[in-house]
């Protein structure tokens, strides 16, 4: 099976997964679908050292495509129109604010919250997590403590269900 046969078989086999787990961070479905075509492309013109853990470097490839992306289009936007930019929620996003756990990963930072679904959606350990963050594993551990911390926080102050 030749490189291109193997991505094939990889975009088919990881693409929703990885495709949720960005849209997660980046809460924009839009710009998750490009991200994550980004990086399949990526990864056929460029491919990892390895074939270990390609859905983790598919995850930080295409996260890290969108916010270069955002902000080129933040700066072009703004010059052009002397304004910043803010965005509107669309159906997706109504969607996912229905979800407990869209609420609490909102509270937490973009990398708070890109480490948290690299952990338990996408189920990499610190070591994994570190690498594609390209921090230690410590800092990852900091990291998700604080994370789950805030989110226990603010799960305590939510009003209780019926």
């Amino acid at each position: 099976m030749d490189r291109q046969e193997r991505w094939e078989d990889l975009y088919r086999r990881e693409f929703p997964r990885v495709y949720r787990a960005v849209a997660a961070v980046l809460r924009d479905d839009n710009s998750a679908l490009d991200a994550v075509h980004e990086a399949f492309a990526e990864g056929l013109r460029r491919p990892p050292p390895d074939d270990v853990n390609l859905a983790g470097w598919l995850f930080r490839v295409a996260v890290r495509h969108a916010r270069r992306a955002d902000r080129r289009y933040r700066r072009v936007l703004a010059a052009q129109m002397r304004f910043t930019v803010s965005h509107t929620p669309d159906d997706f996003h109504t969607v996912l604010d229905r979800i407990e756990v869209d609420q609490l990963l909102r509270t937490l930072t973009e990398r708070q919250r890109g480490i948290v679904v690299a952990q338990f959606y996408l189920g990499l350990d610190r070591d994994a997590i570190a690498q594609l963050f390209a921090i230690r594993p410590g800092t990852v551990a900091a990291t998700l403590a604080q994370a789950k911390a805030r989110m226990r926080m603010e799960a305590n102050h939510a009003p209780s269900k019926p």
